[in-house]
């Protein structure tokens, strides 16, 4: 028993000159604190850690960064189209979606059948300053998202020639059947894309043919196939 005490006394003792040592040390007073902190049971490395902080880099998650740029690049962009942006496995993307919408991060928009994300309620676009919508579904029905192959070949070929004569024009020059040009412009107009008594795009839609201005959507000129 003695000899047991003895040596938790040897260990203690030995524990002590050693702190006292490093008290001396240049930086005795930062020391002196850490250790006192360490004696009462705080661990003082890790609370300048929470601090602290890592420098130069922001509290956000990388893969959340990287979802707001798109979004914001990209208004209105489908799953699919985002993993393949991003390069990230579905059930990451899935995972950090669903926590960015139930923290209000991310706006999800179910548009012609497919889900679309923003940044926002696509309601409070800039592009769709001046014209009255009724709710965010009706926003991301006017806006070229949730778009089917054709449907985006049309607007794509539409931001590149502005307007044709008819539908017919439309099919030659897609190398498509009319009775599909047809469908696909019968969907553009009810969602309000294409105008009612032309071939041509909407008026809150010209911007896309400006190249000074860039949603996302205009890569769909001259790869109309591959953008969202």
């Amino acid at each position: 028993m003695l000899e047991t005490v003895l040596f938790i006394g040897c260990l203690y003792l030995r524990r002590l000159m050693a702190l006292i040592h490093r008290v001396l040390q240049p930086g005795w007073f930062n020391r002196a604190f850490s250790v006192s902190m360490g004696v009462i049971g705080i661990p003082i490395l890790s609370i300048q850690g929470i601090l602290k902080g890592s420098p130069g880099h922001s509290w956000g998650h990388p893969l959340r960064d990287k979802i707001m740029i798109t979004l914001d690049r990209s208004p209105g962009i489908h799953f699919r189209e985002l993993q393949r942006r991003l390069g990230v496995a579905n059930g990451t993307l899935r995972h950090r979606l669903y926590r960015m919408e139930s923290e209000g991060e991310v706006f999800v928009q179910r548009t012609n059948g497919r889900v679309c994300y923003y940044a926002g309620p696509p309601a409070q676009l800039e592009i769709l300053d001046g014209i009255r919508i009724s709710s965010d579904a009706r926003a991301s029905s006017i806006l070229p998202v949730g778009l089917s192959d054709l449907q985006r070949k049309i607007v794509g070929r539409l931001v590149e020639n502005d307007s044709f004569r008819s539908q017919a024009d439309l099919a030659r020059s897609l190398g498509r059947s009319r009775s599909a040009v047809n469908s696909a412009v019968i969907v553009l107009r009810n969602r309000g894309i294409i105008q009612e008594d032309a071939i041509k795009l909407e008026s809150h839609l010209s911007c896309l043919s400006n190249p000074t201005v860039d949603y996302g959507w205009i890569d769909m000129q001259g790869r109309v196939g591959v953008r969202g």
